[in-house]
């Protein structure tokens, strides 16, 4: 009878290399789970915007950008009915803004954006570049780390390429 009874009595010992991998478990869950916290509104706002672009024309997407300086804007670009490359530039939060769709061919293309201002700012690498409102006219935004590791931000008109702002040394 003792015999039977030690069996059932036999402590389960927790081993170190068990408790090692469960915390690191634990760990990598919670990190996910921060970062799906942290993004969903950037998530949110991408649906929100494209939703709002396949109504002005939008038929596919292929790039979401966010300019943000005084004011924030959303711009979708992608492909109309007609296959045409089209962008739609949207203010955030301003119902009275109407959102202001663009012929891709009619100005310069982020690639075309990156290479003006590699040429004339040089810079050691280019954060953002995104489509935006300025004075009433569409523009690319472009933030850059300069050759002495200053932050600048560069707008550069959408139809011409002409410099219309430019802060450096931040």
């Amino acid at each position: 009878m003792q015999l039977r009874q030690n069996i059932y009595r036999r402590k389960f010992k927790i081993k170190p290399s068990m408790v090692i991998i469960s915390t690191l478990i634990l760990v990598i869950i919670g990190i996910v789970v921060v970062f799906q916290i942290a993004l969903s509104p950037a998530k949110s706002a991408q649906n929100t915007y494209t939703a709002i672009a396949k109504v002005n024309g939008i038929t596919q997407t292929n790039t979401f950008l966010v300019s943000k300086r005084a004011k924030v804007y959303y711009s979708v670009i992608g492909k109309n009915s007609k296959q045409q490359n089209i962008a739609v530039i949207m203010q955030a939060n301003n119902k009275k803004f109407k959102p202001v769709v663009l012929k891709m061919a009619n100005g310069l293309s982020e690639y075309q954006v990156r290479s003006l201002v590699q040429q004339r700012y040089n810079p050691r690498k280019v954060y953002s570049v995104a489509l935006t409102i300025y004075e009433g006219a569409p523009a690319w935004d472009v933030s850059y780390l300069d050759q002495k590791h200053n932050l600048s931000y560069a707008t550069i008109q959408f139809t011409n390429g002409k410099q219309l702002k430019l802060i450096q040394n931040l």
